[in-house]
Order: structure tokens, then C-alpha cells, then sequence
């Protein structure tokens, strides 16, 4: 199918809800602190005028990402080759990482001064604020004008990875957190779509007592099975004025849509929806995929593994919002991870073309709907053969009637992201309550306040 037009609406729909969430000209005030004293505007200038390409000289181009395994992994290593075969001076040498591994090795890499000339990884102030601050990363506001991108990918790319018209990544991967269910066990149960927190909340006891497991979630030590799944139920409560206070005024999180959020995870800890034992580390893949897991709350970065290693249909709804929620819930939406060029890297222009032909081009957005399945950010016209679960996720994107909102994960400081990584652990094991969660959230708030790197208290020096 044809998806030029479908692209425009999610670009106009994810438009206005980003620029609801930042007000700046640069995009969100996600990140940062102090000026970057790299060379980084001057540099990018001379690089554009002569492009390694051009030259005939052999170039390696190393690229850290997290794309381990499964979909994703594939459709990175036929770019990459694609690359390679348009470019036959450079060799690109992929480094898959975990996001941990990756995490604890960049950090020794760039005090070595041996980083990678390309990352891809989360861009939010959470994951690279200080990386920014210590001008680890290149601006690449003049490569933005230079390829055009601005023009041709979606907004998202550019408004989270920037603040204060610095631009330190090109996002990658639209993202959208929902609600998966197996359909053969809520057909069979008579199970309709719910379309309240509440109506879930009564489908996962009924799943519970026909003796199926109900949630193939775990709140364990990894930042994202935490992150993600708080993100999307406090979005399911809170209004769109209170998620713009959080986010962008340094409101505090002492509201009584929080304090309801919080209380209907520790609701369904209670009555045993999650995973026996959710606090341990486990395989919610392995969980789903095995058919007997009814709910799933997850992100399209999950499509193309579903589509393939599951034998039992499974639909996609928008996560629901409680009743008492005045805005009916939000969407929890992501730019997914983004690509960040070391600074001290000496092939920048070949780590700008690699960015330009991998979200800038037909083909290979072809290539990451197909192959990764997931949905790529390149707004031009260009054929693709979309997985039904697939041309479901570009509804959600694009549908009006359901509030778009940039999820938690892309907006958080260092310190309330550190929070937020573990907190539905420490719900699980009782460490938190309602009151407890509140007053840290706040007080790594107030301490991502003092250093300067929440989206109300950032400015570039």
C-alpha cells in the first residue's frame, strides 16, 4: 500500500502534540546544560563541504547500537549492507550492544576518547543529558539543513534530541505504547475491547478465573519494563494539563491521578495479574509468545517479532483511560532511539550520509517497515507491504480521536529517570506505596531542577 498520505497525518497528529509538550523553537528542553566547547558548529561546516565518499579512501564507519537480535537487528544489517554496496570506500563495522552493556561501555569509551563515530541509542535528557553537557556529541543542526531532514522526517526526529537549538540526534522508529492481546482468549471468554481502565481491570479478573495468566508484563530491573509500563498507566489517569505541568513546568507529582495511577498498578500486583514474581528479571517475549498470556502492555517495536513467532492472532488497542480522567487517557507515544555522532569522530560526513540513507530514503524505510517492522519516520511517498498489526499501529499514530503525548521516558531528567527505571520493581517487592512514590518522584524532580536538565530549567550557556 501506498503510505504518503497515512505518514502526513501521523506527521501533523505527532506535530502538534510535541509542540504542545516543549514550546521552544529547538523542540523539547530535553536535555543538555552547559555549552558544548567542541568544535562542533564549525567542524560540521567544513565536513559538509567534503564528503569522505567522494575521495576514494577507504573509510571504516563503527556504529554502536541496540538492535541485538530479532526484527530490528535484521532490517540495521541490510541497511548497513545497501550502505556498504552504494559506498564501496567504506566499511561499516556494527557493534549490537544490550542497552546496559551499551550504557556502561560508552561512558569508559568516551573517557577513553575511543568512542564510536555513530551511536544509536535513546536520546531522551535521561539517558544522554550529561553526554551532551560534556560535548561528547555533535550538534547537527547545520547536517539537518545540509540533507534536508527537517523537511522529510518527522518531528518528533529532531524536537526530543534538542534543546536550546542544539540538535544531538536524528530519531528513528515512530513508537506507541498499547495494549496486545491474544483475541483467541478473549474470544473465547466473550471478551470485548476495553475501553476504560476499569473495564480492563474487570476483563483481567475474568481472564484470571477461566485460569489463564493475564499480564505478560515484568517489573524488573530493567529500565524500560518499568519505565514504560508506569509511563502508560499514569497517562491513562492523568489529564493533558497535568502531564504538561510534569513535563514541562517542573509541576509537582503530587496529584490525585498519580496517586490513582499508582494505586491501580499495586491493585493489580494484589490480585496477581502480573507474572508470579514480577520484581525477577524474566522474558515477557517468551511470556506472549507462548499463548497463554491474554494482555500485554507494549510497543510496536514488538510487531514484526509477534508476526513471526506466534500462532494465535493478536490485535492491538489504544491503551484505555480511566473514567475518571476529564481527557479520556493519552496515547503514550516515542521517537523511538536516535542517532548520535561522536564528537571527536574524524569521518562525521560519512556518519551523516550513513544517517541520511538509513531515514532519508525510500527503500530503506521500505526496508524497516518490512523487515523491522517497525514504523520508520521518512514522510515521503514510498511502497511498502504492511503486516495487518502494522497498518494497525499507523492508525493509533494517526487517529484524531486519540490524545498523542510523548511518553515519560523522552522528557524525564537524570535523576527522576533513575526514579522511574525502578520504581514498579520496588512497587512489586512493597519498597514503594502511593506516598512514598510521590515524594521521590518529587524530590528527583527538585534534584533534576538544581543541576539544570529538566525541559523548565534548561538553558544553554
Amino acid at each position: 500500500m501506498k503510505k504518503r498520505v497515512v505518514a502526513i497525518l501521523m506527521t501533523m497528529i505527532l506535530t502538534a502534540s510535541m509542540m504542545a509538550g516543549c514550546g521552544s523553537d529547538g523542540g523539547e528542553k530535553e536535555e543538555s546544560g552547559d555549552t558544548v566547547s567542541k568544535d562542533t558548529a564549525d567542524t560540521d561546516a567544513s565536513d559538509a563541504d567534503a564528503s569522505g565518499d567522494d575521495t576514494g579512501e577507504q573509510i571504516t564507519l563503527t556504529i554502536w547500537d541496540t538492535f541485538v537480535d530479532g526484527s530490528l537487528g535484521a532490517a540495521q544489517e541490510e541497511i548497513i549492507s545497501a550502505y556498504e554496496n552504494a559506498h564501496p570506500n567504506v566499511t561499516v563495522e556494527r557493534v549490537p550492544k544490550e542497552g546496559s552493556t551499551l550504557a556502561e561501555t560508552l561512558k569508559a569509551a568516551f573517557m577513553g576518547g575511543d568512542a564510536p563515530d555513530l551511536v544509536y541509542y535513546e536520546a531522551g535528557i535521561g539517558t544522554v543529558g550529561n553526554y551532551v553537557k560534556a560535548g561528547y556529541y555533535e550538534d547537527l543542526t547545520e547536517a539537518y539543513d545540509k540533507y534536508g531532514w527537517k523537511d522529510n522526517i518527522m518531528s518528533a526526529c529532531w524536537e526530543i534530541p534538542s534543546a536550546d537549538n542544539f540538535v544531538w540526534g536524528v530519531g528513528n522508529e515512530m513508537e506507541t505504547m498499547s495494549l496486545y492481546v491474544n483475541q483467541d482468549i478473549l474470544d473465547e471468554l466473550n471478551i470485548q475491547q476495553p475501553k476504560t481502565v476499569e473495564e480492563l481491570t474487570e476483563a483481567m479478573q475474568k481472564v484470571k478465573d477461566a485460569g489463564y495468566n493475564v499480564l505478560a508484563n515484568t517489573l524488573d530491573s530493567q529500565w524500560y519494563n518499568n519505565m514504560n509500563f508506569i509511563g502508560t498507566i499514569l497517562y491513562a489517569f492523568m489529564t493533558q494539563d497535568e502531564i504538561q505541568d510534569c513535563m514541562n513546568n517542573d509541576g509537582s507529582w503530587d496529584k490525585e491521578s498519580v496517586r490513582s495511577a499508582v494505586s491501580c498498578i499495586q491493585d493489580w500486583l494484589d490480585k496477581g495479574y502480573f507474572p508470579p514474581h514480577p520484581e525477577v528479571d524474566g522474558d515477557q517475549e517468551q511470556m506472549y509468545f507462548g499463548g497463554d498470556y491474554a494482555f500485554w502492555v507494549t510497543g510496536n517495536w514488538e510487531v514484526g517479532n509477534i508476526t513471526e513467532k506466534t500462532d494465535f492472532k493478536t490485535s492491538i488497542y489504544p491503551f484505555p483511560g480511566s473514567e475518571t480522567c476529564a481527557d479520556g487517557g493519552s496515547q503514550a507515544n516515542f521517537a523511538g532511539g536516535a542517532y548520535l555522532v561522536y564528537s571527536e569522530s574524524e569521518v562525521k560526513e560519512t556518519a551523516y550520509e550513513f544517517i541520511d540513507f538509513s531515514v532519508n530514503d525510500e527503500e530503506t524505510a521500505r526496508i524497516w517497515a518490512e523487515v523491522g517492522g517497525t514504523m520508520p519516520p521518512y514522510r515521503k511517498e514510498y511502497d511498502v507491504e504492511l503486516s495487518p498489526l502494522l497498518e494497525k499501529v499507523i492508525e493509533l499514530l494517526g487517529d484524531e480521536s486519540i490524545q498523542n503525548t510523548a511518553g515519560i521516558n523522552m522528557w524525564l531528567g537524570k535523576d527522576a529517570f533513575d526514579f522511574y527505571s525502578e520504581a514498579g520493581q520496588k512497587l512489586a517487592i512493597g519498597s514503594l506505596d502511593v506516598d512514598s512514590f510521590i515524594k521521590e518522584a518529587d524530590n528527583a524532580k527538585n534534584l533534576d531542577v538544581e543541576t539544570g536538565l529538566t525541559k523548565g530549567s534548561f538553558k544553554l550557556d
